[in-house]
């Protein structure tokens, strides 16, 4: 239920910024840290209190950037390495923003449930 609400908020948002024109890091940045922060604060609900602290880490699935990563694989597989590689950075910075928004809502709230 914790993963629920925090990735259905997170997607909200995520979806907003999309039709916003948002960089896709800065997006992805921003999502991050909303989901955290939304499953860190659900979990501190007395009710939800006895729930498994992993849905915080399962609440930022959604930005997971895997056909971004297969298609980067792919390319290079086929011969078109610089595509591959410029796939792979692409990837890699989502993956390095998402990161970023986990650690700020963790470092912002106080979150220490996932740590």
């Amino acid at each position: 239920m914790v993963t629920f609400i925090a990735s259905g908020c997170a997607m909200y948002i995520q979806q907003i910024l999309t039709a916003q024109y948002m960089n896709p890091l800065i997006n992805f940045c921003i999502t991050a840290c909303v989901a955290t922060t939304v499953s860190g604060f659900v979990l501190n609900i007395p009710y939800f209190s006895n729930a498994s602290t992993i849905s915080m880490a399962a609440s930022v699935l959604l930005l997971v950037p895997g056909f971004p990563l297969i298609n980067s694989v792919v390319d290079m597989f086929k011969g078109h390495i610089n595509t591959g590689l410029a796939r792979w950075a692409i990837a890699s910075l989502m993956t390095l923003a998402t990161c970023i928004g986990i650690t700020m809502a963790m470092a912002v709230w106080g979150l220490r449930n996932w740590a």
